[in-house]
């Protein structure tokens, strides 16, 4: 999993981390009973740095994402800890403004693009309201920025595709669409969940 932030603040001669995670434990309930799988997690995130977590399958990387992204279900999964993103507290967060943040000051690229993306909408307009939600732009100028995306992950023929549905892709152009999505907003921090694990070396 990547962490990267693209903004830069100063403060008193030092950096402000984007992110700052600080004793960050994630526990589940099975059978009645809590167990954690992540533990104690603590990390920065500086402008303009990413920060690779690194662990073998089932050790908790794509939890500590989700985690931070308050993506987890409520009645089955406890978050402890603090996430702080440019000094705001996330975790306490009501889930209105939390809704806020997704996608527009954090945005995530998820491992599975075939069950992240909506099969029954095209993939230029799932993109399209990814920056219509959170930002104050017109449908036409919408569609321009989408097919500038597509073409900046070299989608070929970006245009002619921004109509297609996700199973027209193939699942490495299928990645290639989630991290322009995640792109669209801009956002602050963009976390990624083995975002290469679909593409081919190109």
């Amino acid at each position: 999993m990547l962490l990267s932030g693209n903004s830069m603040e100063a403060s008193g001669g030092s950096v402000t981390p984007v992110l700052s995670v600080k004793n960050l434990s994630t526990s589940f309930r099975v059978n009645d009973e809590w167990r954690t799988v992540v533990r104690n997690i603590s990390f920065d995130v500086a402008p303009r740095e990413t920060v690779a977590i690194v662990g073998e399958s089932g050790s908790g990387k794509s939890v500590t994402s989700l985690s931070i992204m308050r993506l987890l279900p409520k009645n089955s999964s406890r978050i402890d800890g603090e996430v702080f993103l440019n000094g705001r507290e996330l975790l306490s967060l009501p889930e209105e403004q939390m809704r806020q943040v997704r996608g527009n000051e954090i945005s995530m690229i998820f491992q599975e693009p075939m069950t992240s993306l909506n099969p029954i909408f095209p993939i230029g307009k799932q993109i399209a309201e990814a920056l219509t939600v959170h930002k104050d732009i017109t449908k036409a100028d919408a569609k321009a920025e989408v097919v500038r995306l597509l073409e900046k992950v070299r989608i070929p023929n970006a245009k002619s595709r921004y109509d297609e549905y996700p199973h027209q892709f193939s699942g490495g152009m299928r990645q290639r669409v989630m991290i322009a999505m995640a792109l669209a907003s801009r956002p602050k921090l963009l976390i990624a969940d083995e975002p290469t694990t679909a593409l081919d070396v190109t």
